[in-house]
């Protein structure tokens, strides 16, 4: 076999592996989507608190007692994201729960848009993930720096947070906490599962082809 002959047979091979790679990080998240009212957008707009009799928040409930917060539409001063979006005094909280029941193996990734409201103090955001009611912590992922009076920026999870032995046959919920100091905005809330198995299955894979390479290089 020619040096022409043999790169032509390679091309396939690197082209399936480099596919494969593509696929395999484009299948690490998963939309849970059973989760009610994430982007505030039910329409209801509530001052004071989330589990406001008369005035619910849908899906959310309070997290404790609440100084300063609740959820504003389009004709707020501070320019909501994406029509209602929620906010919080430092120290405020508020928790809605999903339907999708903890798997061995889970790991979930949380997003968000946010931003500050205050021109003092920092803003900061720490979103905990639990089982079955707050008290049952999975992890929690925070993030500070949040934009002071600005545009909204998107952050998300770089590390992802693992279900826990104890959490496993629980049913998934989020806390949103505002634990920065001032007031401090939260929307569109994304809690994205990461299908490690199927991952695990692309990237072997992966190596399959990557090891024909090799092979057909030798011969």
């Amino acid at each position: 076999m020619s040096r022409h002959e043999v790169s032509l047979s390679l091309a396939n091979p690197f082209a399936v592996a480099a596919a494969i790679l593509v696929v395999a990080t484009s299948a690490q998240a998963e939309l849970i989507t059973s989760f009610n009212n994430l982007d505030f957008d039910a329409g209801v707009a509530n001052i004071g608190g989330f589990d406001n009799p008369g005035a619910d928040v849908p899906g959310w409930m309070d997290g404790g007692p609440i100084v300063d917060a609740g959820v504003e539409g389009p004709g707020a001063w501070w320019a909501p994201h994406e029509d209602h979006a929620a906010f919080m005094s430092s120290g405020d909280s508020a928790y809605t729960m999903s339907t999708y029941t903890i798997q061995t193996g889970d790991v979930y990734e949380i997003g968000f848009y946010a931003k500050h409201w205050e021109w003092t103090g920092t803003g900061e955001w720490t979103a905990t993930l639990f089982y079955d009611n707050p008290a049952n912590v999975i992890g929690a992922y925070t993030q500070g720096g949040l934009p002071d009076n600005g545009s909204w920026n998107q952050f998300s999870d770089p590390v992802g947070i693992a279900a826990t032995p104890a959490s496993v046959g629980g049913t998934l919920g989020i806390l949103m906490t505002s634990t920065g100091t001032g007031i401090a905005q939260v929307d569109e809330i994304t809690v994205n599962l990461v299908p490690e198995p199927a991952t695990t299955g692309l990237v072997s894979l992966c190596g399959a082809a990557l090891l024909l390479i090799r092979r057909r290089a030798v011969c």
